[in-house]
């Protein structure tokens, strides 16, 4: 697989450099901008993956409302759930934010989104949640789908869901979805209209941002000490393992540090870590064996090979671009290498069966005759 390291070692030969170039933040900077300008030039192929948020069923029973404090009792009903900070509570047509939970009988409501008087001993209240955080790599969405229907449900502006929410009590399955920033952590967020009655999913497809790249392999703590692995575990000697490093690339050579495999001594295996355990103990993907042998760990560059050729000269281009050293002369083969790369875009065959697709909330193709095949005759 093409990694950090890889690129490094790519841009030091096409500059004519030497080992110490490693160390140079111009390599690393122009890198890191090719990497992220081509993960962002487009939506590729490669980063769609799948997705789904588990809805919680409502919560309905009775309350008393103090609107001096903002403080809900409840009277009557189970205890107030114990996700309640993620969940809107309606009192007639009201909608309002919890935002503590004191103790399974009492909630207090946001500052803004309130209710605005007191309410008596034994109101009917219901909390309910329509907002469900997307996952950290979120990019863009396509429509969701939910478990009654295989149409898409239909897509709404927030303000139009606000006002939705506010105006109607919809229970049920969900007909309506928006995206919205996350209240709680810096993201996105998917925003149902239609409030679930009991536990249910709701599954989409989306584009996911591309992995971090953090080491290079050329850092002191990516290949300190020595290393030795059976099957899948692998023990350092003198090694300063992190976190940081799930995701990795672990690269194991003998008495030299591993290199490309271009290098005079290329890597003898390659392995991503799956678990770090500790700073000597980590645990990897496919099965390795070494004993007291040199490594290095770096990060994979997230693209598929059709990529690889477009990443390296968009690192040419920006090292040149910054270095003042003739940009326009390695632009005309990022133009070309980018050009490939969208051509080569795809993971399904450009042709395929025509079929008719239906299900029982109706067509989802344009209604054909009874005796229509999809041209397959």
């Amino acid at each position: 697989m093409l990694t950090y390291f890889d690129a490094v070692e790519h841009l030091i030969v096409a500059s004519f450099g030497g080992p110490q170039d490693a160390e140079q933040r111009d390599i690393r900077s122009a890198i890191q901008r090719s990497y992220n300008e081509i993960c962002w030039l487009k939506d590729w192929q490669f980063t769609q993956t799948h997705g789904r948020v588990i809805f919680a069923p409502h919560w309905s029973g009775t309350v008393t409302y103090d609107a001096t404090t903002r403080t809900v009792t409840r009277v009557s009903g189970d205890y107030f759930p114990t996700d309640s900070i993620t969940r809107e509570l309606r009192v007639n047509n009201v909608v309002a934010k919890v935002v503590t939970r004191v103790d399974n009988n009492t909630l207090v409501l946001d500052q803004t989104l309130c209710l605005p008087k007191d309410y008596p001993y034994g109101t009917q209240a219901m909390l309910y949640r329509t907002v469900y955080p997307l996952p950290d790599d979120f990019r863009n969405i396509d429509p969701p789908v939910n478990e009654v229907r295989y149409t898409s449900l239909m897509y709404v502006s927030p303000d139009a869901a606000m006002k939705m929410e506010r105006a109607q009590i919809l229970q049920g399955p969900p007909s309506y979805w928006t995206i919205s920033p996350d209240p709680a952590p810096c993201g996105y967020a998917i925003r149902i209209i239609g409030y679930p009655v009991t536990v249910a999913s709701l599954d989409f497809t989306y584009r996911r941002s591309s992995r971090t790249l953090r080491f290079s392999g050329h850092e002191a703590l990516a290949r300190q000490g020595t290393i030795s692995a059976s099957g899948t575990t692998v023990t350092g000697t003198g090694t300063a393992f992190s976190s940081f490093m799930v995701g990795s690339v672990l690269r194991v050579g003998g008495a030299d540090y591993p290199q490309s495999l271009s290098g005079i001594s290329p890597y003898v295996a390659e392995s991503k870590i799956t678990a770090v355990t500790s700073a000597t103990s980590l645990t990897v993907s496919d099965s390795l064996s070494a004993s007291g042998a040199k490594y290095l760990i770096t990060d994979p560059i997230d693209m598929p090979p059709g990529m690889h050729n477009l990443m390296l000269s968009g690192a040419e281009y920006w090292l040149s671009r910054t270095r003042g050293a003739n940009p326009d002369k390695v632009f005309t083969m990022y133009q070309r290498d980018l050009r490939l790369a969208m051509e080569n875009d795809s993971m399904t065959r450009q042709q395929w069966d025509s079929r008719t697709v239906w299900d029982p909330m109706g067509w989802r193709t344009p209604l054909m005759a009874d005796n229509f095949d999809g041209g397959n005759a």
